[in-house]
């Protein structure tokens, strides 16, 4: 490995950097403009979003909500149903509190220091310096996982990544490092390069621009670098939807609590099971008395029509969906049920797993879950 006096490295990196990030970088909607708003949107949507999905979230969003008093003073049903698909609902809901707290306080302004945009409901670290970089021209490098992957390899750090010294470490050089570039530059290249070129895995080290005094590559331990402490398994739960097609058009659906996951979303009617189970006329009899107080209505049969997945940060949800057909429902005795027409199910916000289960059959605009993107 080639011996360096540490004290140029930063200045090093930053010029390798930038001048591969001249040659490979991505064209990207949200950085050709450097409006707060449109910063601060497409960096929350891309907390938990590929880029490529992305893109048409970030369009779709702003084609609802252009600007920040719009957000501001929209109804959170449809800030919701705009953003399903996304996941991570809480994302959405902080920057409705956001917006209009911005718009009540400060005019829609973003505060332009790091500081204060820290303090805002939903924008942490890596938003806040984005948001600085990129629309008031700060110094303060972004730090997200592309970037703790790309800079432990190059400085060979072997300590867990999510600890917060190992973070530390890791942000006092590219303080200094940003000090050599413009900043919104600096943070787009570590963004690509961590992308395109320092990828996880088995990146392509042997093009690689740093890879002469990246101590990872030059140890032979880019598998290894990174550490991060491994993630403890997956909690399985079991969903069973019931699809409750009602004779006069009609069909069930139900809001969730707030709390727990979902908060305020809605679903098809629920059972959920400690294990892996298929649903018995008796689940499907108890569930009907539950919410009508009477016996079961006429019901036609009980298949299993479609199963599903989705992945929760800390959980797996099995869904399985049901169809039912019954008589019409004059009492429903659940004041988080709602009676809709089955041609307007789809104006309201679902989970996902849920959202896919009903463009998939054709709850209104019959569209495929190819079709819907999703």
């Amino acid at each position: 490995m080639l011996k360096m006096n540490v004290s140029v490295l930063p200045a090093r990196f930053s010029s390798e950097l930038l001048n591969w990030w001249l040659e490979h970088k991505r064209d990207l909607p949200w950085k050709k403009s450097t409006d707060p708003y449109k910063v601060w949107v497409s960096e929350i949507i891309l907390q938990q979003t590929r880029v490529e999905q992305g893109k048409k979230y970030f369009d779709r969003f702003l084609t609802v909500f252009p600007t920040i008093d719009i957000l501001a003073s929209a109804p959170e049903e449809l800030l919701l149903k705009t953003w399903e698909g996304l996941g991570y609902y809480n994302r959405a809901r902080n920057m409705h509190f956001t917006a209009k707290y911005l718009v009540e306080q400060n005019q829609g302004a973003f505060p332009t220091t790091i500081q204060e945009l820290s303090q805002l409901k939903g924008i942490g670290p890596y938003t806040a310096a984005a948001i600085a970089s990129f629309s008031f021209g700060l110094p303060h490098p972004v730090i997200d996982g592309n970037v703790l992957r790309l800079i432990s390899r190059v400085l060979g750090i072997t300590s867990d990544i999510q600890q917060p010294a190992t973070v530390k470490e890791i942000q006092q050089f590219l303080e200094k490092a940003i000090e050599f570039a413009v900043p919104e530059d600096f943070n787009q290249a570590l963004m690509d390069f961590g992308s395109l070129q320092c990828t996880p895995g088995r990146p392509n080290c042997q093009v690689c621009v740093l890879s002469e005094y990246c101590r990872a590559f030059q140890e032979e331990k880019t598998t290894e670098i990174p550490v991060k402490k491994k993630k403890q398994p997956l909690v399985k739960r079991y969903f069973h939807f019931l699809d409750i097609e009602c004779e006069d058009g009609h069909t069930l659906i139900q809001q969730r609590t707030s709390g727990e996951i979902w908060p305020r979303l809605f679903q098809l009617p629920l059972i959920e099971t400690a294990q892996e189970y298929i649903l018995r006329k008796e689940d499907f009899d108890g569930l009907m008395f539950s919410i009508t107080g009477q016996t079961t209505p006429a019901l036609s049969t009980y298949p299993l029509i479609a199963k599903s997945s989705q992945v929760l940060s800390h959980q797996k949800i099995y869904g399985n969906f049901y169809k039912l057909k019954v008589n019409k429902l004059n009492i429903i005795k659940n004041t988080d049920l709602y009676l809709v027409e089955r041609e307007k199910v789809s104006k309201f916000a679902f989970p996902k797993l849920v959202s896919e289960y009903i463009r998939s059959n054709a709850y209104s605009n019959g569209l495929s879950m190819a079709e819907s993107g999703e």
